[in-house]
C-alpha cells in the first residue's frame, strides 16, 4: 500500500524501502516530551514518525534527516501535505556528519538495527535496515552532541539488542534513563522504547507495553495510546 492513512495526515510510502509499521506506531505514540522547539527523527524515510511528533508537538519545529535521497524526497512531500503548523525540513544527510547550528529538545528515531552484514539485491532497503552505515551505538553517541541540556534521545530496538548496549556497558555518552518493554503478545517481549539524557538520574524507570492479547486483539492500552493517529477505530 503506497499510501498509509492516518487520522489527521495520510503517508505517501511509495519511493522508501521500509513501509510505515507496527515500530513506528509505538515510538511515535509513546514519545512523550516537555514541550520541544526542536525536534529531530533520524533515518526519518517517509517521515511518519516526524509527522506523529508535528501532531503531538504543534509548536515544535520538526527536522527528518536521512541518508536515502529519494526517502528524504518523499518526506518533504508529505510533509508539505500535512495540515499542520510546524515548520519543517526534510535533510539528506548521514546523521554522523551532520554538524547543525541548533540543538535538539528531542531526537527520536527507529534506527536500522539488523548488525549482520547480508546483502541485499535491493541496496536501499538493506540501507535501511543494517548497521552498516551507523551503528545503534554510533547514534547514540553522535546524539550526545546534539541534544540540549534538557533533551531527550528516544530510541526502539529490538529487546535482545537492550543487552548488549545496557548490560554489556557499551559507552555511551549518554546516561539511560527509561525502558519500555514493548510485547507483542503476553510473555513475548519483543522490543524496547530506550530513552537517554545528558543528565544522569539516580535510577532508571522500566514498564512494560503490550499490543495484543492472547488472542491477537489489540489491548486497550493499546487502543487508548494510539487512538490520535490511527485512522480507523481499532
Amino acid at each position: 500500500m503506497s499510501l498509509f492513512k492516518f487520522k489527521h495526515f495520510n503517508v505517501n510510502q511509495s519511493h522508501v524501502p521500509q513501509k510505515v509499521g507496527t515500530d513506528a506506531m509505538v515510538l511515535g505514540a509513546l514519545v512523550r516530551g516537555n514541550f520541544p522547539n526542536e525536534i529531530l527523527d533520524v533515518g526519518t524515510g517517509c517521515g511518519v514518525i516526524a509527522l506523529m511528533l508535528a501532531q503531538k508537538f504543534p509548536h515544535g519545529k520538526v527536522t527528518g534527516i536521512d541518508i536515502d535521497k529519494q526517502a528524504v524526497v518523499q518526506a518533504q512531500e508529505n510533509f508539505d501535505a500535512a495540515n499542520f503548523p510546524n515548520h519543517f525540513d526534510a535533510l539528506h544527510k548521514n546523521y554522523l556528519a551532520y554538524r547543525p547550528s541548533v540543538q535538539f529538545d528531542l531526537i527520536v528515531s527507529n534506527p536500522p538495527y539488523f548488525n549482520s552484514k547480508m546483502p541485499s539485491a535491493d541496496q536501499q532497503r538493506s540501507l535501511a535496515r543494517h548497521e552498516d552505515s551507523m551503528s545503534v551505538q554510533e547514534l547514540i553517541n553522535h546524539s550526545a552532541n546534539l541534544l540540549s541540556q534538557e533533551g531527550e534521545l528516544w530510541l526502539i530496538v529490538p529487546a535482545e539488542r537492550t543487552e548488549s548496549l545496557i548490560l554489556n556497558h557499551l559507552q555511551l555518552n549518554l546516561h539511560f534513563t527509561q525502558r519500555i518493554k514493548i510485547f507483542g503478545k503476553p510473555n513475548r517481549h519483543v522490543r524496547d522504547v530506550l530513552t537517554f539524557s545528558i543528565k544522569k538520574i539516580k535510577a532508571m524507570s522500566e514498564s512494560t507495553f503490550t499490543i495484543r492479547d492472547e488472542e491477537g486483539k489489540y489491548t486497550e492500552t493499546y487502543k487508548n495510546v494510539t487512538k490520535e493517529f490511527h485512522y480507523n477505530t481499532l
